[in-house]
């Protein structure tokens, strides 16, 4: 009888981290169902170490969950780095600072071929490849060993992502060293990276762009655009907003009808949060508390939930902020207090998103266009227009 056994496809979350800790090598990652993977062990070459069980956030879920210190809505002062930003670029301020004490920040990247993953940067100049928001599970590769090494120098590292993918980190170091400062997201689920590679070649882009965004060009919400350069190019070119006809993933994708399927146990979707750092769109602020500030150019919502975050954050000089209510943030944010469900379409929206016409995909699904999607775009060029 084999004494080692990993997570399953309802419990793994693709972290990488018994993979990347395994000293014979003998763990790899196979495709599993809706485009996700699952760690496989080689039992020739097995020594049942236990290593790759220990690393595992999921059979050892030890973590101290803390409810935030603090409940910032803030923005930074750099108008291109809030440009650039989901909403309020919180993330960017943090990053810069990091980079500025001569430290390494990890975090999701979208590659010119459009897949995404987890890169280290050290410049700031690299800072923009990590903003924005990437509706598409980030591959961690070998980050787990990077990071551990940057550490192991002193230098200090900045990790951003999900929070399964702060916590498989926790778990391959065993710890929380102190030079390690945290950043999770408020998470609504990942789609597999082949999910959006079929909607990419469906709608026509395979090879047309190099970068793609889920969020407006401008300002603040949500429609997809693409670009024909990548964000790091000079010559970068503007971004073209895509059609709502074609926008049909954004729709699976608030839907729920695509994620892995831990994502509808996530037992990390609460108030209590186990990185330094919390990030978030601010959504409803000013609903029931006055607000006094503009908000056009996006809000982020920024939980501070330890005195090491609390300590960084205090030398962050461009970033402006308001302590509000806990409350108002998870009123704002679902996955403050609950897990996305699973929709009664999960089973079968993988297979259909394959190879069934997309009018018929929106049909069957309710992903198709509405009136106020496109008002959304008119909103986006009147802004763009005054702005």
């Amino acid at each position: 009888m084999n004494r080692i056994e990993l997570c399953d496809m309802s419990s793994c979350t693709q972290c990488r981290a018994c993979e990347n800790i395994c000293p014979k090598h003998c763990i790899s990652m196979e495709a599993g169902a809706g485009g996700f993977s699952i760690p496989k062990i080689d039992r020739n070459v097995c020594v049942e170490c236990g290593a790759c069980m220990n690393s595992c956030h999921k059979i050892n879920p030890e973590f101290e969950y803390r409810l935030p210190q603090k409940t910032l809505a803030c923005w930074t002062r750099r108008k291109h780095d809030r440009r650039n930003s989901s909403s309020g670029g919180a993330f960017s301020v943090l990053a810069r600072k990091i980079i500025r004490d001569g430290g390494v920040v990890f975090g999701a990247t979208m590659t010119p071929e459009l897949t995404v993953k987890h890169i280290g940067i050290e410049k700031e100049e690299d800072i923009i490849r990590l903003q924005g928001s990437k509706y598409v599970q980030s591959d961690m590769g070998a980050v787990h060993k990077e990071v551990k090494g940057m550490l192991a120098s002193g230098r200090k590292v900045l990790f951003t992502g999900t929070p399964c993918q702060v916590a498989s980190l926790y778990s391959y170091l065993n710890g929380i060293p102190e030079n390690l400062y945290t950043g999770d997201i408020v998470c609504h689920g990942v789609p597999s990276q082949k999910s959006f590679d079929t909607y990419i070649d469906r709608i026509g882009l395979k090879g047309k762009c190099r970068n793609f965004s889920f969020r407006f060009t401008e300002g603040w919400g949500y429609s997809l655009s693409r670009q024909t350069t990548a964000p790091t190019d000079s010559r970068a070119s503007k971004k073209t907003v895509i059609s709502p006809s074609k926008s049909y993933y954004l729709k699976a994708f608030t839907k729920g009808l695509m994620f892995d399927e831990a994502c509808y146990t996530c037992p990390y979707a609460r108030s209590g949060r186990i990185s330094d750092f919390t990030m978030a769109d601010y959504w409803g602020i000013g609903a029931s508390l006055p607000f006094n500030y503009p908000t056009t150019g996006g809000i982020s919502c920024l939980l501070v939930n330890t005195p090491k975050g609390e300590a960084i954050l205090a030398e962050c000089a461009d970033l402006e902020y308001e302590e509000r209510p806990l409350e108002e943030a998870v009123k704002g944010n679902y996955n403050l207090s609950h897990v996305s469900s699973r929709p009664s379409g999960r089973d079968t929206y993988y297979n259909d998103s394959l190879t069934m016409p997309i009018s018929m995909l929106c049909k069957k699904y309710g992903i198709g266009a509405s009136m106020r999607d496109y008002l959304r775009i008119l909103k986006q060029v009147i802004v763009r227009t005054l702005s």
